[in-house]
C-alpha cells in the first residue's frame, strides 16, 4: 500500500481546494514544544503513520501547554501503533468542531468507476455506523467520462439530511477530493471528520490519501514522499519488498509485480491471480512454509523475473524454490524462464541439495524446456504435473520427508 503520512496529504487537500487546519511537523518532543506556540497555544498532536485507529491507540493527544506538548510527545514517540514505530509528530491547531461528517473517494470494482462515499456521522465510530446503520453511508457511483458534477455532490450531501448551505459545502468538498483523486492517481482519499467550525465552515481535521502502486510512475514526486514509514498495509515494508520494488518501478510498462515477504524457508514465486492463491493454500495444506508471494502481469519481462529471482534467493533460511504459473496465453513461458534461468547459474548453489521445482505451460514451453536444461539439477514440469503434484514436490524435497 502506498499511503501518504498526514501531513502529505493535507498538503494534497489544501492544494486542491479543501480547508485544513494548520499544521506542523516534529521529530521531537522539544519541536512539538515549539510548535504549540506557533498553533495559538492548543493543539492536538497525533503519530505520523500510515495506520488507522491512531486515536483509539493512543497515538492522539490534545496538548495545551508547552510542558504539555513536550511530555506527550515523548510518550507518542516511543509508540508502535500496529506494527509501525512512530518516528514523527504532526502537531495540528485545535479546532472547535460543532459537527463531524465523513467523506471517500474510491474505486468501486462493483460499479468500476469511482465511488464516492458521504455519511453526516462522522468521527471515530464511523466504522460501527456503517456496520450498524448502513443506510447512513450514502453512495454515488461517478462516470468517469463525465466527472462529478457540482449539483450530484450537493444532491449527495442533501440526501444524507444537511440543510443547503452545508450540503453545498459538503459539494464542494466531494468534488474537490474527486479532483485529487483524478489528478493524482489514486486508490482511495478519505477526509475523517470532515469538521464543521465557526460561521459554517468546513475544514479537513484529518486527511488519509492512498495511492496507486502501479500508477506511481507518473507521480515521481507523491514517490519521493513515501519514506520509511510506508508499509504494505499493516506493517512497514522489510527491505526485501523494498528491493522488489524497485525492480518493479525500474520498468513501469513492463510487468508489474506485487511481492509480499514471508516469515517461512520456501521461495514461493507461483504467479497468476487464483491459480497463485489456491497454490499457496495447497503448500500451507502440504505442511509447507512460504517465505514470500509473488505475482507478475505478462508481458516482456525477462529482466524483471532475473532480478526478482536473484533477490528471492539471497533470503536468509531459504530451503528451496517452486516456480509456477497457470497455462500462458498471454506471455511466452521461454521469456519467463530465460531470466530464471540466468539467475539460478549466477546463484552458485547446488540444485541437487537446495530444490527448486518449476511448472510452467503454454507458447514457448519447447524452448523453455530446452533452457532449464542448462542448469542441472532443477527440476521442470509441464501442464500434466498438478498444482497439489508442485506443491507436494517441494515440500517432500525441501524437508526432506513427504507432504501432510
Amino acid at each position: 500500500m502506498a499511503r501518504l503520512l498526514e501531513h502529505d496529504s493535507l498538503d494534497l487537500l489544501r492544494h486542491h481546494g479543501v480547508p485544513v487546519p494548520a499544521y506542523a511537523v516534529a521529530e521531537t518532543p522539544g519541536e512539538a514544544a515549539s510548535a504549540l506556540a506557533r498553533l495559538g497555544g492548543r493543539a492536538v498532536l497525533k503519530a505520523l503513520v500510515p495506520a488507522g485507529r491512531r486515536g483509539k491507540a493512543g497515538a492522539v493527544q490534545a496538548v495545551s501547554s508547552p510542558e504539555e506538548a513536550r511530555s506527550q510527545a515523548e510518550r507518542i514517540l516511543r509508540m508502535r501503533v500496529g506494527h509501525f514505530p512512530v518516528r514523527r509528530l504532526i502537531a495540528m491547531e485545535a479546532l472547535d468542531i460543532r459537527r463531524e461528517l465523513f467523506l471517500s473517494v474510491t474505486f468501486d470494482p462493483r460499479h468500476k468507476s469511482p465511488l464516492v462515499l458521504f455519511c453526516a456521522e462522522g468521527g471515530v465510530e464511523v466504522e460501527e455506523i456503517a456496520a450498524e446503520r448502513p443506510e447512513k453511508l450514502l453512495e454515488l457511483p461517478v462516470d468517469i467520462t463525465r466527472g462529478l458534477a457540482a449539483h450530484q455532490a450537493a444532491g449527495l450531501a442533501g440526501r444524507a439530511g444537511l440543510a443547503r448551505p452545508l450540503a453545498l459545502a459538503c459539494g464542494r468538498a466531494m468534488c474537490a477530493l474527486y479532483d485529487l483523486f483524478r489528478a493524482r492517481d489514486c486508490r482511495m482519499v478519505e477526509v475523517n471528520p470532515l469538521a464543521e467550525i465557526e460561521g459554517g465552515r468546513l475544514v479537513a481535521a484529518s486527511g488519509v490519501v492512498d495511492l496507486d502502486e502501479q500508477a506511481l510512475y507518473r507521480q515521481p514526486d507523491l514517490a519521493g514522499r513515501l519514506g520509511d514509514e510506508e508499509g504494505n498495509g499493516w506493517r512497514p515494508l522489510t527491505p526485501l519488498e523494498r528491493e522488489m520494488r524497485a525492480i518493479d518501478a525500474a520498468d513501469p510498462h513492463v510487468g508489474a509485480i506485487r511481492f509480499g515477504e514471508m516469515e517461512g524457508d520456501i521461495g514461493f514465486m507461483v504467479s497468476g491471480g487464483g491459480y497463485g492463491l489456491t497454490a499457496l493454500g495447497q503448500l500451507l495444506k502440504e505442511g509447507g512454509r512460504p517465505a514470500c508471494t509473488f505475482d507478475i502481469t505478462p508481458g516482456r519481462f525477462e529482466e524483471k523475473m532475473y532480478r526478482a529471482v536473484k533477490a528471492v534467493l539471497r533470503k536468509p533460511g531459504l530451503k528451496g524454490l517452486v516456480l509456477a504459473g497457470n497455462v500462458s496465453n498471454f506471455a511466452r513461458v521461454d521469456i519467463r524462464v530465460a531470466g530464471i534461468v540466468r539467475a539460478l547459474k549466477e546463484a552458485d548453489l547446488d540444485f541437487g541439495k537446495f530444490p527448486v521445482v518449476i511448472r510452467y505451460a503454454g507458447p514457448g514451453a519447447e524452448e523453455a524446456r530446452r533452457l532449464i536444461a542448462q542448469v542441472p539439477g532443477v527440476e521442470w514440469h509441464e501442464e500434466d504435473f498438478s498444482l497439489e503434484d508442485l506443491c507436494r514436490r517441494i515440500v517432500e524435497r525441501a524437508y526432506g520427508r513427504a507432504g501432510r
